[in-house]
């Protein structure tokens, strides 16, 4: 970019993206077909939370193909609250927050469990692997716009006169 005025024309630095609450919902809207989609594959497949797990993980624990079902329903709840104001807002970004995490940390620490448990189905690991890094982009997505939201509400309530 370049900023000109009657002398010359002096480059800048595009702004960066800013964080805001109100793009958690159409970002938990377009993964939506994520875990559908591995949903429909691991009841296809038969693709369990572990080896000796199948389709029914799906609900609570997740498969090597798709997050626990609960999680997304979870997130778009929280994503529709989070750019509110006040204590229904705060606590839909914690709540996104705390989503994001949980992909996160699945993505990443169980993806070795999750890798058995495609080997044991017959599941590409591929798919696995691009399940894992589909997460750890949408949850540094959204904890990068939910996040900061919850330590300036803390801010606030702190520097109000008593």
């Amino acid at each position: 970019m370049r900023r000109c005025d009657a002398s010359a024309c002096v480059p800048t630095i595009a702004a960066m993206p800013r964080s805001s609450t109100r793009d958690l919902l159409p970002l938990a809207v377009a993964y939506l077909p994520v875990p559908i989609v591995g949903a429909v594959l691991s009841a296809r497949w038969k693709v369990g939370a572990s080896p000796e797990g199948g389709p029914r993980d799906m609900v609570l624990r997740g498969t090597a193909l798709t997050p626990p079902l609960f999680l997304p329903v979870i997130l778009i709840g929280a994503a529709a609250v989070a750019p509110r104001d006040g204590v229904v807002g705060r606590f839909g970004a914690a709540v996104v927050s705390l989503v994001a995490t949980a992909f996160l940390a699945g993505s990443t620490a169980n993806l070795p469990n999750d890798f058995r448990a495609a080997d044991a189905a017959g599941t590409p690991r591929r798919l696995t692997g691009a399940l894992a890094a589909i997460h750890v982009v949408l949850a540094l997505c959204l904890l990068a716009n939910a996040a900061p939201r919850l330590p300036a509400a803390s801010r606030r309530r702190t520097s109000r006169p008593a």
